[in-house]
Formats: structure tokens, sequence, C-alpha cells
């Protein structure tokens, strides 16, 4: 990565699926990275929590939300329906 700052302050949420909330109110596993070395490798484990929780600690922190999962347009994209769903009306 270029330009990497080894000082970087990163809040990463992890999405493990596409879910069925919001996009901000989407709930995945997060970690707070404030790249000094107190926090080890993973970071400090923030639990589940949700995008708009993880936007606003970011923001106390004045640290880059990472968001590692589908964008605002996937996630609000209708979901596939395959052929035998749409031939059943489901």
């Amino acid at each position: 990565m270029s330009g990497y700052d080894p000082e970087m302050r990163v809040v990463y949420f992890k999405s493990e699926d596409d879910g069925d909330a919001t996009f901000d109110g989407q709930i995945c596993h997060a970690y707070l990275h404030l790249a000094d070395g107190s926090t080890g490798d993973e970071g400090r484990d923030l639990g589940f929590i949700t995008l708009t929780q993880a936007a606003k600690l970011a923001q106390e922190h004045a640290a880059e939300l990472d968001v590692d999962g589908p964008t605002r347009e996937e996630w609000d994209r209708p979901p596939h329906r395959s052929f035998l769903d749409r031939l059943l009306g489901r």
C-alpha cells in the first residue's frame, strides 16, 4: 500500500454476509487499530456493532473507517431470485 502512514488510526468493520438490516444498521465485527503498537495486530476488539456506531467511533478517534463488505449500492440491490422462485411467484 503506497503512502502507508504507520501512525494511521483505523476502525475496521468486517462484514461477514449481506445481512437483512439497512446498510447503516448492519451489525458486524469491528476493531480499532491505533497503529501505536499498544493494541496488537488485530487492534482493540469493539465487538459486534452497527456501521453507524463504527462510523461514530472512527470520528471520535480521528480514525479512518475501513468497511470490508458490500458497498451501499450492492447492499440496496434487490436479492437475486432464481428462475424457479420467479416461476413459483416467491
